[in-house]
């Protein structure tokens, strides 16, 4: 009987040291995966926590025009958030349309400064400086075009009015030139050939002379001799007499 009690109280011993041990071990897992998740809550905040930092910075540089600057502070994050990685965004297309606009590629400029995807307020201040240069560019652009077209067409115009003049003064030169070479005798017999008479309001103006061959531009006055009608133009051969009408 006493062994039969001795054995009783070594098992129930043996139980409870079992006991024991169990609850520790439970006590270590959950005290581990407590760790953990302590662990992994920290890291998450240390990443937030350098994403804000780094977009706070991009801000301030980008307040002073240190685009690049801030494009590099956003670039050296391992972990982004929705904020950098849009203002990174925005910051890229900037640089690009800034670049455009200095090669005086202002469509290019205009249509990477469309639109924004961050919230950022000096970014926001920045695109829109940067479209009102472009805009600006543009403008003047066009307004230099149109003056150049303008000149343009204004020098066309005197050179063809130059052109008018010249070739009117060197008609008139080359008249006045066969005028002077063919005699009133040779007038008189064309006259006479083709029934030319002066009363009649016959006007008989030499315009050009080539050996005996001579030309003459033939007008008749109206009635009341306020209008000279062209009545033709003429060859006329005063050695063979042959008269020729050529307009």
């Amino acid at each position: 009987m006493t062994t039969i009690k001795f054995f009783k109280k070594a098992m129930v011993g043996t139980a409870a040291v079992a006991t024991i041990f169990a609850l520790a071990g439970c006590g270590k897992q959950s005290a581990s995966s407590s760790d953990t998740s302590s662990s992994s809550a920290s890291s998450v905040r240390s990443s937030e926590s350098k994403a804000s930092k780094a977009y706070r910075t991009a801000n301030k540089l980008i307040q002073n025009h240190d685009y690049e600057g801030a494009y590099e502070q956003l670039n050296k994050l391992n972990d982004h958030n929705a904020q950098t990685e849009a203002l990174a965004d925005d910051l890229q297309s900037y640089m690009d349309a800034q670049k455009a606009y200095e090669n005086g590629d202002y469509d290019s400029a205009k249509s990477n400064l469309k639109s924004q995807k961050s919230t950022s307020t000096a970014m926001r201040n920045a695109y829109a400086d940067l479209q009102d240069k472009v805009s600006s560019a543009q403008g003047s652009n066009s307004a230099k075009s149109q003056s150049a077209t303008t000149a343009s067409a204004k020098s066309n115009s005197n050179a063809n009015s130059s052109t008018t003049k010249s070739n009117g003064q060197q008609s008139a030169v080359a008249n006045q030139a066969a005028a002077d070479a063919t005699s009133s005798d040779v007038v008189q017999q064309f006259a006479n050939k083709m029934g030319f008479s002066g009363s009649q309001g016959y006007q008989i103006m030499p315009t050009g002379k080539t050996g005996n061959v001579y030309k003459f531009e033939v007008r008749q006055n109206n009635s009341d001799n306020t209008v000279a009608n062209l009545i033709g133009i003429y060859q006329y051969n005063s050695q063979t007499g042959a008269v020729t009408k050529i307009a």
